[in-house]
């Protein structure tokens, strides 16, 4: 074990967790990023009183990692409707759990009593590896075609035929069991809140190379493609992009705070929602944010052509905000992929990503401690 600080790179959510798992067996740690600010791809920018996470995501409180740091009491934390709606033709029809909304399991323009039924079963049921999401759900029929398959492309960032239906199977099973919501000062608050337990912060500190590294342990906590340059990698697996368009809308287009999809796919916009529906801080008094996502390339005058549909409202005088591109939002765990086995990568360097264990949130925190744990392990402490 050296007596240097461990070094860990990066300071989203994984290099986060990393260094406090590292902190609470006695480690001495430095954080190393490139940006101003800490939280990666998990950040909140204050545009003219407007409240603007750097692409929508929403916070599952029940996330067992999450738990486990004791966060979410510290955030300020609105819970979101654990309703959605499908907009099918002109009609927008309510989905959500049957405990809240048990009406809404009996309508059968978003699939058959049969087919919501057989959701259940799937979920009953272990996933196989072998298989997409897709293949598993597809027989569901509308259920699956005007409901699932809009809102899971917006959870994956990509379609469910490509996703593993193992890892999509877990990111389906915490949405349900979960709480979602966001912290009054947008989701930046999280990285943010657990960046003031760690003692040694260096941020606008780039690192090119590991070889200022030499001889001291060292998680590498970046995205992938920052990971292979510094460990490397010649391939990496394919990133998931996508684009939020965030519009000043009229008041009076809806009271509602929960996620719209639209159930027919009839353009670009995978979910849309009134965020300052939610929570009023998110847009200046007297006004509404709308957040909506994108995945594949779409002109501003496509996507206002959907939302006029989606929300059968005249979007011509609606004023674009921000539009945020990500063309590296989040991994995708293809067919027959499974999570690292280990977070080792060579004697003293560690490895620490969402792309190791899940595409969410959860994934990311969870990536950081099973590095720090395997590098105390192997180092004996």
């Amino acid at each position: 074990m050296s007596d240097k600080p461990v070094a860990v790179i990066g300071a989203g959510l994984a290099g986060l967790s990393a260094a406090l798992t590292l902190q609470e067996a006695g480690r001495e740690v430095v954080i190393y990023d490139g940006s101003d600010r800490v939280g990666g791809r998990v950040a909140t920018d204050y545009i003219d009183g407007f409240t603007l996470d750097r692409g929508f995501q929403l916070i599952n409180a029940k996330y067992p990692e999450l738990l486990r740091l004791g966060v979410v009491d510290e955030l300020d934390f609105i819970f979101a409707p654990r309703t959605i709606d499908v907009c099918v033709g002109e009609k927008r029809i309510a989905l959500g759990d049957p405990r809240s909304n048990p009406f809404a399991s009996l309508n059968p323009a978003a699939g058959t009593l049969i087919q919501k039924l057989g959701l259940v079963a799937y979920l009953l049921r272990t996933a196989d590896a072998a298989k997409s999401v897709e293949e598993e759900l597809s027989h569901l029929g509308k259920l699956y075609s005007r409901v699932l398959k809009p809102f899971l492309s917006g959870v994956f960032l990509t379609s469910p035929a490509s996703v593993n239906a193992v890892i999509g199977k877990g990111l389906i099973t915490s949405f349900i069991s979960g709480k979602p919501g966001l912290p009054r000062k947008g989701v930046g608050a999280l990285p943010a809140a657990l960046a003031a337990r760690i003692r040694k912060i260096e941020l606008n500190h780039r690192i090119d190379s590991l070889s200022q590294f030499e001889n001291q342990e060292v998680i590498v906590a970046t995205d992938l493609t920052t990971a292979a340059q510094l460990l490397d990698i010649a391939n990496v697996p394919k990133l998931a992009g996508s684009t939020t368009w965030y519009y000043e809308v009229p008041q009076e287009l809806t009271g509602s705070a929960r996620l719209l999809i639209d159930g027919e796919h009839r353009g670009p916009v995978v979910n849309s929602i009134v965020l300052s529906n939610l929570i009023s801080t998110y847009a200046p008094d007297g006004k509404s944010l709308l957040a909506s996502t994108t995945l594949d390339f779409a002109s501003e005058s496509e996507v206002r052509r959907h939302l006029a549909l989606m929300w059968g409202a005249h979007t011509g005088g609606w004023s674009l905000i921000a539009k945020y591109d990500i063309p590296k939002s989040l991994p995708i765990f293809a067919i027959g992929n499974q999570s690292a086995a280990s977070s080792q990568f060579s004697n003293n360097i560690y490895v620490a990503g969402d792309y190791r264990t899940a595409p969410s949130q959860n994934g990311a925190l969870l990536s950081g401690r099973l590095a720090a744990q395997e590098l105390l392990l192997d180092q004996g402490r």
